[in-house]
């Protein structure tokens, strides 16, 4: 069992089915793999000349015919869905999906802190994140008061309080961001663990472990201080907490030095050239297609969650990919541009 996971927070509730199989969800998702934007369709989608052509590609492999932010909210919608009619074990859905959950309790605490000048639900709903396991109408009612916390989930209570905890004893917004990322990586490898799939118990690891890398690179080019640095680490990634404390002040070629062997290698020019320009973009784009590598692998297992989970997660990336594209039309960005940005699939 994992550091994160070895904890007493509640989970949220799981809808576990006693009757179909992976066999038959690896089936209904191997059918609708031909709706994803491949090679060819990815080139096409980069190539892309206008919001029309955009629309056009995205009709052609199946999208919602909506504005564009609406379409992709839809889509992400059926995606999970269909994840949540056709998986046996519910958790892998729930283990996923909570992330959304946390991103909108940590933005409206923040919102809360303005008081009177607080945007409305309806206000701010472009920026909350769907789907998510509670409605985001009665968590903002959990978070301002509004509903006694008697009546919220068991799990989403702990959360909020962890929140508003954090801001009370530093007054700053961030600290609601250490809490809680942590309390939902916490919650992620629990529910893995108890699925006991090494997979997927993996992909968290590695999302741990590209997190605390990000952190590392920004706070050496920020300066921030180490006391902020070292709360803000995840445990039980491919590499050790204790490691990653020791490299807040170390030389570049000793935080490259400790990615070898792990699947962190092509990160190793980072630490000396992460503050030129655009290498903050390109950082993500390397994280990406190290998560993209991994979840690639499970198309591989002809029957399992992991094929299942592969799809649901490949279509995430390819909005990624639409999001990327969208901005990049209005912004006029060039051919070679573009493709510096492109998350590639299979």
């Amino acid at each position: 069992m994992s550091e994160l996971a070895a904890d007493t927070l509640l989970l949220p509730p799981v809808k576990d089915k006693k009757i179909g199989s992976w066999s038959y969800a690896s089936g209904r998702i191997s059918s609708l793999e031909v709706n994803l934007f491949r090679k060819n369709g990815l080139d096409r989608l980069y190539a892309a000349d206008n919001e029309q052509d955009l629309r056009l590609l995205m009709q052609e492999h199946h999208y919602p015919q909506e504005e564009f932010n609406t379409a992709l909210k839809l889509e992400r919608i059926e995606t999970f869905g269909l994840l949540e009619q056709v998986a046996p074990q519910d958790g892998y859905r729930v283990a996923l999906m909570l992330f959304a959950d946390v991103h909108n309790i940590k933005f409206m605490l923040k919102e809360n802190l303005k008081r009177d000048n607080r945007r409305s639900l309806d206000e701010m709903s472009h920026l909350l994140l769907q789907p998510s396991l509670v409605d985001p109408a009665r968590l903002n009612e959990l978070v301002c008061g509004i509903r006694d916390k008697s009546d919220g989930p068991g799990w989403v209570i702990p959360l909020i309080e962890a929140g508003e905890k954090a801001y009370s004893e530093s007054y700053e917004s961030a600290a609601i961001d250490r809490a809680l990322d942590k309390m939902a990586h916490r919650l992620a490898a629990k529910m893995a663990d108890r699925l006991n799939n090494e997979w997927f118990i993996r992909y968290f690891a590695l999302q741990r472990d590209l997190i605390n890398l990000e952190t590392l690179l920004r706070v050496r080019s920020r300066s921030v201080s180490e006391t902020v640095y070292k709360d803000s680490l995840l445990p039980s990634g491919l590499i050790s907490v204790k490691l990653w404390e020791s490299l807040y002040d170390a030389e570049d070629e000793k935080i490259s030095m400790a990615f070898a062997g792990t699947p962190y290698e092509i990160f190793a020019a980072y630490p000396e050239e992460y503050n030129e320009g655009g290498l903050a973009a390109n950082f993500v784009r390397d994280r990406d297609r190290v998560l993209i590598d991994h979840i690639e692998k499970g198309r591989h297992v002809l029957s399992g969650p992991e094929l299942v989970l592969s799809y649901v997660l490949a279509r995430e990336y390819e909005i990624k990919n639409l999001r990327i594209v969208d901005a990049a039309i209005r912004n006029h960005l060039s051919l070679e541009q573009r493709n510096a940005l492109r998350r590639d699939l299979w």
